[in-house]
């Protein structure tokens, strides 16, 4: 599981630059490939349908902020309305990543965004697809999410 998630955290990281020779790779930072293991942990904790495990990549502040139809801020909002807006494994369905890059802004914080697809079934809503961004602090416990939106 772990080299598999590693491999994957791998290839989000060594794309081809624009407008580089085809031979040349971008090597990402070890604070990149942190964050990119984040993302990686929160796409298996969802398809786990562990909503919790998902939200606990998460910062446990008051400030923590995710728009969906509207800001919703702190985490007890937030996991309130993810529970009420995904009360079930159907309705979460199954979420697949793609196009994920990640930029370091700063010692403490960077910036995350890319695809998402969500398989569902039409009871649990049908399937969806767009982008995300996230923004992320790094704390004691590690990089946590504190700004999240999709589209």
């Amino acid at each position: 599981m772990f080299r598999h998630a590693a491999l994957l955290a791998l290839s989000f990281c060594t794309l081809p630059l624009i407008g580089q020779a085809g031979d040349q790779l971008y090597t990402a930072t070890q604070e990149q490939l942190a964050v990119t293991k984040v993302i990686i942990a929160q796409e298996n904790a969802w398809n786990r349908a562990d909503l919790d495990g998902y939200l606990a990549h998460f910062k446990d502040a008051p400030d923590t902020q995710v728009l969906l139809a509207g800001p919703v801020r702190g985490i007890a909002n937030v996991r309130a309305m993810f529970h009420l807006n995904f009360p079930n494994k159907e309705s979460m369905g199954t979420m697949e990543n793609s196009e994920v890059e990640v930029r370091e802004l700063g010692e403490n914080f960077a910036l995350a965004t890319g695809k998402y697809k969500l398989m569902r079934s039409k009871k649990g809503g049908g399937n969806t697809e767009g982008v995300f961004t996230e923004i992320f602090e790094k704390t004691p416990r590690g990089w946590r999410v504190i700004f999240n939106e999709t589209m």
